[in-house]
């Protein structure tokens, strides 16, 4: 039987990534830093994947292991393990890297390391961890692009609720085949996932944080919000062009990748809620992410910016508001944190802009119209 750990067994971890491995019969350990989820998964030993729509028999998931991170339990499924599959955050891989130090020192059998994250290049983030770790054996390191939305079920310890989603694509640069339900081979994985940042990411941010300053807690009510529909809409009216002659790709192509976003973040069966779709503004707000570089290609293709201006701006209200909760302190003002991330500086027409929307979010605060804000 073929081993597999999964480090990070949050929800997309637990509740999909896992559901591959299972249904491929993978022995499967999860190890996580997170000491109480830890004690749950060692206790209770199964948990229940249900389907949104209950178009699918929902996947009773037993029979794994579960340590806590640097532990010699992990060193030791780590040294077992064929397939090590990552969902920490891609700013975490750097940890990801020591926590497998150990277990892959003098380690015979080769194995493929996979990260399902967000990010422009995953997979090449953990390889120079990795190397700069000085981690040792014969290792691959593919990627995944998560398209699967997934929430933990309430009043449940560990049971999620997610997507019927078979659609898995890999960085097939890196490994030639995957043994998984939907595994699809993609060629050149760093301009895909740029395309799926750049558009559907970009929608998902929007939705997010202008659903946040609207006050839905519920993706899907702010998706079908008519003033936030109406956005999205002039968005792609001057995105999509855009993004056509940045990949090279026909309108046709575009156009239907939009389309499976939008049907998907309009979709109120699949429950999702703006906080969590919103966490990690600092982020994404930053230059390659979801936010700047759409912004950067529209205005490098002459097209009008207002509307990732204004979701910047959104996403830093989100972040000022939860603070100190779900989110780190800033040290700084809003503007300043915002143009440190981005190497701006305070009087570039970027900046200017963004700052009156802030000005602008907190004037109607109760009563937001977006469309009415920006175009009049």
């Amino acid at each position: 039987m073929k081993k597999a750990v999964v480090i990070g067994a949050g929800q997309t971890g637990r509740g999909y990534v896992t559901r591959f491995l299972f249904q491929r019969d993978y022995a499967i350990t999860f190890i996580d830093k997170n000491e109480k989820l830890i004690r749950m998964l060692d206790e209770d030993r199964a948990f229940c994947i249900h389907f949104y729509k209950k178009d699918r028999t929902p996947i009773y998931v037993n029979g794994f292991q579960a340590f806590h991170t640097y532990s010699k339990e992990a060193d030791r499924a780590i040294q077992d393990a064929d397939f090590i599959v990552t969902s920490t955050g891609e700013q975490n891989l750097g940890d990801v890297a020591q926590q497998v130090k150990a277990g892959m020192h003098n380690k015979q059998k080769k194995t493929v390391f996979l990260t399902a994250e967000n990010g422009i290049n995953p997979a090449k983030v953990l390889r120079t961890h990795l190397q700069e770790a000085g981690v040792e054996g014969d290792y691959t390191v593919t990627q995944t692009a998560v398209f699967c939305s997934t929430v933990s079920v309430h009043d449940t310890r560990l049971d999620i609720l997610s997507m019927n989603e078979a659609y898995f694509p890999f960085d097939a640069d890196e490994l030639e085949e995957l043994d998984f339900e939907g595994a699809v081979p993609i060629h050149n994985f760093e301009k895909f996932f740029k395309r799926k940042i750049y558009t559907y990411n970009c929608l998902a941010g929007l939705i997010s944080y202008c659903g946040y300053i609207k006050g839905y807690e519920v993706y899907g009510d702010a998706a079908c919000d008519p003033d936030i529909d109406a956005v999205m809409m002039r968005l792609m009216e001057e995105l999509n062009p855009a993004l056509q002659d940045y990949f090279q790709i026909t309108k046709e192509d575009q156009e239907a990748f939009t389309n499976r976003a939008l049907a998907k973040f309009r979709d109120k069966s699949i429950l999702d809620y703006n906080i969590k779709n919103g966490r990690a503004p600092a982020r994404k707000l930053g230059p390659t992410e979801r936010i700047m570089s759409p912004m950067q290609i529209l205005l490098d293709h002459d097209k009008d910016p207002r509307i990732m201006e204004f979701v910047a701006a959104a996403a830093l209200v989100y972040w000022d508001e939860l603070q100190g909760k779900t989110e780190p302190k800033m040290d700084k003002d809003l503007i300043t944190t915002f143009c440190e991330i981005n190497s701006l500086e305070g009087n570039e027409p970027v900046v200017e802009h963004v700052k009156q929307y802030l000005y602008e979010i907190k004037k109607n605060r109760d009563n937001i119209c977006i469309m009415q804000i920006l175009f009049g």
